[in-house]
């Protein structure tokens, strides 16, 4: 039997059925979910991908849970729904089960559904909901490292134990390992193609010989470049290149889809338990952990969320600068949610030598 395209239906002739809530929630998906929020631009598969998990969380919720069940079709959400939701929310995060982060995103994806349904001023600011700022107040500046290495868990290991299952996704980890990669800029790295040399990267000659060129699912499409500057970096680029079997590969297997890669891949950080909830670490710890290792590299010191020493105000500020650059970041205060504030480091006591 031919499935109806969720695209065409309308739904504002199409009767309210509790009990076909998710093919209703489908198709609100199929037709609004591309959309950006606010500006008139399409959204990566990621956000659209987090979006459409957390909204079946949110109805399954609202339907199953033990205190009060809400048996609706999704185009009544309402008022009293989300102050039910928002109630939730607050416990969880008073019992530590919810980061402030977490509960704004929740609040920003509510605000884009209830757009969807043509009820634009249903979500009210989030201070109406939850009295306490310190629980959705999101700090920028990291107080405590997010890093594999940090939270025990042995990256070479686990890539090693990654690649006897599937060898691509090992190249797809590595990379974000050895080079700061985000999730999207790994599954899409071509190691035939985006590998330069220095000159066309336009990098002093007395640097790294070669560099990543990185354009390809970063945010915003914006290109930089990552020296290709260790041992350890030069075999993650030949692993890359291994399983990337044609000149214009990348590493994902080419039989999937871009979607379906990322999904593999997610899957596999699954499997091999690297998530919050299992090792305590995710993907983007990955991140935290090279910009640690760069920040080591360029001061000699810990960064300052590993609990490292105050360094001289130029060089930590130049140091901040490259890690920016290379992790595809325009302003250096990012910095501060990867490697923690300044201002927060130990100072030396007198006589240490420093």
């Amino acid at each position: 039997m031919t499935q109806p395209d969720l695209r065409l239906i309308d739904l504002r002739t199409l009767p309210l059925q509790p009990k076909r809530w998710s093919f209703v929630l489908s198709a609100i998906l199929a037709q609004h979910n591309w959309r950006h929020a606010t500006k008139d631009k399409n959204v990566s598969h990621e956000t659209q991908e987090d979006r459409r998990q957390f909204l079946f969380r949110t109805f399954e919720f609202l339907r199953m849970n033990p205190d009060k069940s809400f048996r609706l079709d999704p185009r009544s959400f309402s008022g009293r729904h989300l102050e039910f939701l928002f109630a939730h929310y607050e416990q969880r995060a008073r019992d530590g089960a919810l980061s402030a982060s977490s509960m704004q995103k929740y609040h920003s994806h509510l605000c884009t559904f209830a757009s969807w349904l043509g009820k634009p001023g249903l979500v009210r600011p989030i201070g109406s909901y939850v009295r306490d700022a310190q629980l959705y107040t999101r700090s920028y500046i990291a107080t405590k490292s997010k890093s594999w290495r940090n939270n025990g868990v042995d990256t070479d290991q686990v890539i090693e134990a990654i690649a006897a299952y599937d060898e691509q996704a090992a190249a797809a980890v590595e990379l974000m390992h050895r080079f700061g990669l985000r999730f999207k800029e790994a599954v899409m790295f071509r190691p035939h193609v985006d590998v330069v040399p220095a000159e066309q990267a336009n990098t002093p000659t007395e640097g790294a010989s070669h560099h990543l060129r990185l354009h390809r699912g970063t945010k915003g499409g914006r290109l930089r470049h990552v020296p290709i500057d260790t041992p350890a970096r030069i075999v993650a680029i030949e692993r890359a290149r291994r399983v990337a079997r044609n000149e214009d590969d990348s590493i994902s297997d080419p039989k999937r889809t871009l979607e379906q890669a990322i999904a593999h891949l997610r899957y596999v950080m699954e499997k091999f338990g690297l998530t919050k909830r299992k090792l305590g670490v995710t993907p983007h710890g990955l991140r935290h952990q090279y910009a640690a290792d760069e920040y080591r590299e360029l001061t000699g010191e810990a960064p300052p969320v590993e609990g490292g020493p105050a360094v001289p105000q130029t060089a930590a500020q130049m140091a901040r600068l490259e890690i920016s650059q290379h992790l595809g970041h325009a302003r250096v205060q990012i910095t501060n949610a990867y490697l923690g504030s300044s201002r927060s480091a130990t100072k030396p006591s007198e006589g240490d030598g420093r």
